[in-house]
Protein backbone atom coordinates (compact mmCIF):
# COMPACT_ATOMS: atom_id res chain seq x y z
CA UNK A 1 0.00 0.00 0.00
CA UNK A 2 3.02 2.24 0.97
CA UNK A 3 4.34 1.46 -2.24
CA UNK A 4 1.24 2.11 -4.42
CA UNK A 5 1.10 5.22 -2.56
CA UNK A 6 4.17 6.58 -3.71
CA UNK A 7 3.09 5.81 -7.65
CA UNK A 8 0.19 7.45 -7.28
CA UNK A 9 2.43 10.55 -5.98
CA UNK A 10 4.95 10.17 -8.38
CA UNK A 11 1.91 10.75 -11.17
CA UNK A 12 0.62 13.64 -9.34
CA UNK A 13 3.98 15.56 -8.73
CA UNK A 14 7.37 14.10 -9.35
CA UNK A 15 9.45 13.86 -5.88
CA UNK A 16 12.78 15.74 -6.03
CA UNK A 17 14.91 12.51 -5.68
CA UNK A 18 14.78 8.62 -7.01
CA UNK A 19 11.95 6.53 -5.50
CA UNK A 20 13.01 3.46 -4.05
CA UNK A 21 13.61 0.20 -5.79
CA UNK A 22 10.45 -0.35 -7.38
CA UNK A 23 7.93 -3.11 -7.08
CA UNK A 24 5.00 -4.23 -8.31
CA UNK A 25 1.78 -1.86 -7.50
CA UNK A 26 -0.94 -5.01 -7.10
CA UNK A 27 1.10 -7.31 -5.00
CA UNK A 28 4.77 -5.20 -4.01
CA UNK A 29 6.75 -7.91 -5.23
CA UNK A 30 10.06 -6.79 -6.55
CA UNK A 31 10.24 -5.67 -10.15
CA UNK A 32 13.18 -7.20 -12.25
CA UNK A 33 16.32 -5.84 -12.56
CA UNK A 34 16.09 -3.22 -15.99
CA UNK A 35 12.25 -2.42 -15.28
CA UNK A 36 12.82 0.75 -12.52
CA UNK A 37 9.59 2.80 -12.20
CA UNK A 38 11.35 5.95 -13.36
CA UNK A 39 10.08 9.69 -12.11
CA UNK A 40 7.34 11.51 -14.22
CA UNK A 41 8.33 14.65 -15.70
CA UNK A 42 5.90 17.89 -15.91
CA UNK A 43 4.73 16.99 -19.25
CA UNK A 44 1.10 17.42 -18.05
CA UNK A 45 -0.59 17.95 -22.29
CA UNK A 46 0.50 14.74 -23.29
CA UNK A 47 -2.22 12.42 -23.12
CA UNK A 48 -0.68 9.16 -21.63
CA UNK A 49 0.63 11.14 -19.05
CA UNK A 50 -2.44 12.61 -18.50
CA UNK A 51 -3.98 9.35 -17.97
CA UNK A 52 -1.59 7.81 -15.91
CA UNK A 53 -2.51 10.74 -13.38
CA UNK A 54 -5.91 10.58 -13.65
CA UNK A 55 -7.07 7.61 -14.28
CA UNK A 56 -4.26 4.36 -14.05
CA UNK A 57 -3.64 5.97 -10.46
CA UNK A 58 -7.42 5.70 -9.19
CA UNK A 59 -7.58 2.27 -11.28
CA UNK A 60 -4.66 0.86 -9.22
CA UNK A 61 -5.86 2.03 -6.19
CA UNK A 62 -9.28 0.52 -6.60
CA UNK A 63 -7.77 -2.88 -7.42
CA UNK A 64 -5.41 -2.85 -4.06
CA UNK A 65 -8.39 -1.81 -2.34
CA UNK A 66 -10.45 -5.17 -3.90
CA UNK A 67 -7.50 -7.11 -3.02
CA UNK A 68 -7.84 -6.22 0.35
CA UNK A 69 -11.16 -6.11 0.70
CA UNK A 70 -11.52 -9.70 -0.98
CA UNK A 71 -8.82 -10.81 1.42
CA UNK A 72 -11.02 -9.75 4.61
CA UNK A 73 -14.08 -11.82 3.14
CA UNK A 74 -11.54 -14.79 2.95
CA UNK A 75 -10.79 -14.52 6.85
CA UNK A 76 -14.35 -13.23 7.77
CA UNK A 77 -15.81 -16.41 5.48
CA UNK A 78 -13.36 -18.56 7.49
CA UNK A 79 -14.30 -17.49 11.18
CA UNK A 80 -18.00 -18.11 10.15
CA UNK A 81 -17.77 -21.23 9.32
CA UNK A 82 -15.03 -22.79 11.55
CA UNK A 83 -15.98 -20.80 14.91
CA UNK A 84 -19.81 -19.71 14.04
CA UNK A 85 -22.26 -20.71 15.95
CA UNK A 86 -26.13 -20.29 15.66
CA UNK A 87 -26.21 -17.51 17.99
CA UNK A 88 -22.91 -15.66 16.75
CA UNK A 89 -23.79 -16.19 12.75
CA UNK A 90 -25.79 -13.74 12.17
CA UNK A 91 -23.93 -10.89 13.08
CA UNK A 92 -20.91 -11.96 10.97
CA UNK A 93 -23.46 -12.54 8.60
CA UNK A 94 -23.77 -8.89 8.53
CA UNK A 95 -20.35 -7.90 8.68
CA UNK A 96 -19.73 -9.89 5.54
CA UNK A 97 -22.16 -8.14 3.89
CA UNK A 98 -20.93 -4.74 4.60
CA UNK A 99 -17.76 -6.37 3.40
CA UNK A 100 -19.34 -7.22 0.17
CA UNK A 101 -20.83 -3.49 -0.28
CA UNK A 102 -17.33 -1.96 0.37
CA UNK A 103 -16.47 -4.39 -2.65
CA UNK A 104 -19.34 -3.28 -4.81
CA UNK A 105 -17.86 0.34 -3.93
CA UNK A 106 -14.47 -0.31 -5.11
CA UNK A 107 -15.42 -2.43 -8.10
CA UNK A 108 -17.26 0.27 -9.00
CA UNK A 109 -15.00 2.96 -9.06
CA UNK A 110 -12.54 0.65 -11.30
CA UNK A 111 -15.14 0.53 -13.84
CA UNK A 112 -15.49 4.23 -13.89
CA UNK A 113 -12.20 4.73 -14.32
CA UNK A 114 -11.40 2.37 -17.32
CA UNK A 115 -14.79 3.64 -18.82
CA UNK A 116 -12.99 7.25 -18.66
CA UNK A 117 -12.31 9.36 -22.23
CA UNK A 118 -9.20 10.02 -20.27
CA UNK A 119 -8.04 6.53 -22.08
CA UNK A 120 -9.62 7.51 -25.32
CA UNK A 121 -6.18 8.54 -27.58
CA UNK A 122 -6.31 11.62 -29.46
CA UNK A 123 -5.81 11.36 -32.97
CA UNK A 124 -2.17 13.23 -32.99
CA UNK A 125 -0.82 10.79 -30.31
CA UNK A 126 2.25 9.15 -31.27
CA UNK A 127 1.75 5.84 -31.77
CA UNK A 128 3.55 4.30 -28.85
CA UNK A 129 1.01 6.16 -26.65
CA UNK A 130 -2.11 4.80 -28.48
CA UNK A 131 -0.33 1.98 -28.01
CA UNK A 132 0.49 1.69 -24.59
CA UNK A 133 -2.76 3.39 -23.34
CA UNK A 134 -4.83 0.39 -25.33
CA UNK A 135 -2.69 -2.37 -23.48
CA UNK A 136 -3.02 -0.61 -20.23
CA UNK A 137 -6.67 -0.76 -20.58
CA UNK A 138 -7.07 -3.88 -21.89
CA UNK A 139 -4.93 -5.42 -18.71
CA UNK A 140 -6.70 -3.46 -16.41
CA UNK A 141 -10.18 -4.77 -17.51
CA UNK A 142 -8.89 -8.35 -17.35
CA UNK A 143 -8.01 -7.62 -13.65
CA UNK A 144 -11.60 -5.47 -13.40
CA UNK A 145 -13.98 -8.89 -14.89
CA UNK A 146 -11.61 -11.17 -12.28
CA UNK A 147 -13.09 -9.17 -9.36
CA UNK A 148 -16.05 -8.88 -10.70
CA UNK A 149 -16.12 -12.65 -10.49
CA UNK A 150 -15.14 -12.62 -6.85
CA UNK A 151 -17.67 -9.92 -6.29
CA UNK A 152 -19.91 -12.55 -7.74
CA UNK A 153 -19.48 -15.16 -5.26
CA UNK A 154 -19.15 -12.90 -1.73
CA UNK A 155 -22.33 -12.01 -3.20
CA UNK A 156 -23.87 -15.35 -3.55
CA UNK A 157 -22.62 -16.83 -0.72
CA UNK A 158 -24.27 -14.17 1.76
CA UNK A 159 -27.43 -14.20 -0.30
CA UNK A 160 -27.62 -17.85 0.04
CA UNK A 161 -26.52 -18.14 4.02
CA UNK A 162 -28.80 -15.46 4.50
CA UNK A 163 -31.69 -16.97 2.98
CA UNK A 164 -30.97 -20.57 4.14
CA UNK A 165 -31.09 -18.96 7.56
CA UNK A 166 -34.28 -16.66 7.07
CA UNK A 167 -35.80 -19.59 5.68
CA UNK A 168 -35.35 -21.93 8.91
CA UNK A 169 -38.18 -22.18 11.90
CA UNK A 170 -37.68 -20.81 14.93
CA UNK A 171 -36.51 -22.40 17.41
CA UNK A 172 -39.75 -22.51 19.15
CA UNK A 173 -40.87 -24.58 16.00
CA UNK A 174 -38.21 -26.59 15.47
CA UNK A 175 -38.43 -27.96 18.70
CA UNK A 176 -42.08 -28.49 18.49
CA UNK A 177 -41.26 -30.51 14.99
CA UNK A 178 -39.04 -32.30 16.48
CA UNK A 179 -41.04 -33.49 19.40
CA UNK A 180 -44.14 -34.01 17.18
CA UNK A 181 -42.69 -35.21 14.03
CA UNK A 182 -40.53 -38.92 13.13
CA UNK A 183 -36.84 -39.05 13.53
CA UNK A 184 -35.06 -37.23 10.90
CA UNK A 185 -31.86 -38.22 11.94
CA UNK A 186 -29.36 -41.02 10.00
CA UNK A 187 -26.00 -42.31 11.01
CA UNK A 188 -24.30 -40.11 7.88
CA UNK A 189 -25.90 -36.81 9.01
CA UNK A 190 -25.07 -34.52 12.14
CA UNK A 191 -27.23 -34.99 15.32
CA UNK A 192 -30.63 -32.52 15.74
CA UNK A 193 -28.32 -31.27 18.58
CA UNK A 194 -25.68 -29.76 16.46
CA UNK A 195 -25.42 -26.81 14.93
CA UNK A 196 -26.03 -26.66 10.88
CA UNK A 197 -23.09 -26.21 8.51
CA UNK A 198 -23.45 -23.32 6.19
CA UNK A 199 -24.23 -25.37 2.80
CA UNK A 200 -22.19 -24.05 -0.42
CA UNK A 201 -22.81 -23.95 -3.94
CA UNK A 202 -19.21 -23.51 -5.44
CA UNK A 203 -17.12 -26.19 -3.06
CA UNK A 204 -15.15 -28.36 -5.58
CA UNK A 205 -16.25 -31.57 -4.00
CA UNK A 206 -18.92 -31.55 -1.37
CA UNK A 207 -20.47 -35.08 -2.04
CA UNK A 208 -18.64 -36.81 1.39
CA UNK A 209 -19.36 -33.36 3.58
CA UNK A 210 -21.73 -35.76 5.89
CA UNK A 211 -19.97 -38.77 5.71
CA UNK A 212 -17.61 -37.17 8.12
CA UNK A 213 -18.32 -36.73 12.27
CA UNK A 214 -20.78 -33.96 13.19
CA UNK A 215 -17.75 -31.97 14.70
CA UNK A 216 -15.65 -31.90 11.16
CA UNK A 217 -17.91 -30.90 8.66
CA UNK A 218 -17.94 -27.27 8.75
CA UNK A 219 -13.98 -27.38 9.04
CA UNK A 220 -13.88 -29.31 5.87
CA UNK A 221 -16.21 -27.17 4.11
CA UNK A 222 -14.06 -24.13 5.19
CA UNK A 223 -11.21 -25.61 3.77
CA UNK A 224 -12.97 -26.40 0.54
CA UNK A 225 -14.25 -23.25 0.03
CA UNK A 226 -11.10 -21.43 0.86
CA UNK A 227 -9.38 -23.21 -1.93
CA UNK A 228 -11.86 -22.05 -4.06
CA UNK A 229 -11.62 -18.42 -3.01
CA UNK A 230 -7.81 -19.13 -3.26
CA UNK A 231 -8.13 -20.17 -7.04
CA UNK A 232 -9.77 -17.24 -7.85
CA UNK A 233 -7.47 -14.57 -5.68
CA UNK A 234 -4.32 -16.38 -8.27
CA UNK A 235 -6.28 -15.67 -11.32
CA UNK A 236 -6.92 -12.30 -10.22
CA UNK A 237 -3.39 -11.69 -9.16
CA UNK A 238 -2.12 -12.96 -12.57
CA UNK A 239 -3.97 -10.61 -14.16
CA UNK A 240 -2.24 -7.90 -11.88
CA UNK A 241 0.80 -8.95 -12.88
CA UNK A 242 -0.15 -8.32 -16.62
CA UNK A 243 -1.10 -5.10 -16.28
CA UNK A 244 2.00 -3.90 -14.11
CA UNK A 245 4.24 -5.65 -17.21
CA UNK A 246 2.19 -2.71 -18.91
CA UNK A 247 2.11 0.33 -16.58
CA UNK A 248 5.38 -0.21 -15.34
CA UNK A 249 7.39 0.56 -18.72
CA UNK A 250 4.64 3.03 -19.69
CA UNK A 251 5.73 6.09 -16.95
CA UNK A 252 9.28 5.32 -19.22
CA UNK A 253 7.33 7.44 -21.72
CA UNK A 254 6.61 10.44 -19.31
CA UNK A 255 10.08 11.09 -18.62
Amino acid sequence: MLVLAALVIALATPPPAPAPAPTNPFNLNPIPAGSALPIIGTTRSRALCSAMRRVVAPAVLAAMKNDKTYDGFRKRLWDYTVNGTETSRDLKLMQMDHTVQLMVKSVDDLETALNSHTFDSPPNAAPKDTQALSAMRQTLRGVLESQKVQLDVMSGFVETERMSRFGRLSESEANLARSTGPDQSTPNRPSVAATDAPSYAFLHDSSNVFKNPPGKISLDQAHNLDRDLSDLAAVTSKREDNASKIIIPATQLCK
